[in-house]
């Protein structure tokens, strides 16, 4: 037994049953899904990773080949084609089988029951959430079992964690009606490259520039400012 169609109000349920040729793909602004192009791209990926998603939650654990394996059988065309059939609604009298014997065989047939599906599974998302697609669908893969819970994102830690989330680090705010001005930009100033050659004492060097001034004394012809300064440096 399949469990109930979620139903679907206004312009969603309109364009989810409305054939493509009639809005021959056009984009509504609009709404919030644009067409049914759009709502079966979005329907083929959110039934992927639910179904994935259950199986991944599978005990005991599937193995990675056997999780494909059961994804690829669990969304096969028989068995998309079997869900369709179980609902006796609009969405089965959509897509028109016709009477003729072997029709399921018939790849088209398959593909336009396939895109409706999907259609309805990205109309129920855009409606209602992915936790909500999440519950239908599950009671299709696996009746049996509660439908998986989705992880909450606003948590600070995935639900597959076991490490404790860290507090969160609180800055002191400025008192009201004060203002907290920013610090200045720091520049550091680079260190000054000698010009001083490495091995002379300081002594020679500093002997060596008082003979230089003395000897512009000499050339100038300035002998009182040589004295001047010969006695005030004791020599």
């Amino acid at each position: 037994m399949v469990p109930p169609l979620p139903p679907l109000h206004g312009d969603l349920m309109l364009d989810v049953f409305t054939h493509r040729a009639l809005t021959q793909g056009v984009l509504n602004d609009h709404t919030p899904h644009g067409n049914s192009d759009r709502l079966a791209q979005l329907g083929k990926s959110v039934l992927d990773t639910i179904v994935t998603y259950i199986l991944f939650a599978e005990r005991p654990m599937l193995s990675g080949e056997d999780l494909k394996t059961k994804h690829e059988q669990t969304l096969s065309d028989q068995s998309i084609v079997a869900w369709l059939a179980a609902y006796d609604t609009d969405l089965k009298k959509r897509v028109r089988l016709g009477g003729a014997r072997g029709a399921l065989d018939d790849p088209e047939v398959r593909l336009k029951i396939i895109h409706a599906y999907e259609i309805y599974v990205g109309a129920v998302c855009v409606q209602d959430g992915l936790q909500a697609t999440t519950d239908w669908v599950s009671k299709l893969v696996k009746p049996e079992d509660q439908p998986p819970a989705l992880v909450d994102d606003s948590q600070s830690h995935s639900a597959f964690s076991t490490a404790s989330p860290e507090p969160p680090v609180s800055l002191p705010t400025p008192q009201a009606g004060t203002s907290q001005a920013a610090p200045p930009p720091y520049y550091p100033t680079p260190p000054q490259a000698s010009t001083i050659p490495s091995g002379v004492p300081q002594a020679h060097l500093l002997c060596s520039i008082k003979l230089v001034i003395r000897g512009g004394f000499l050339l100038s012809g300035s002998l009182p400012q040589m004295a001047r300064s010969m006695i005030r440096d004791g020599k």
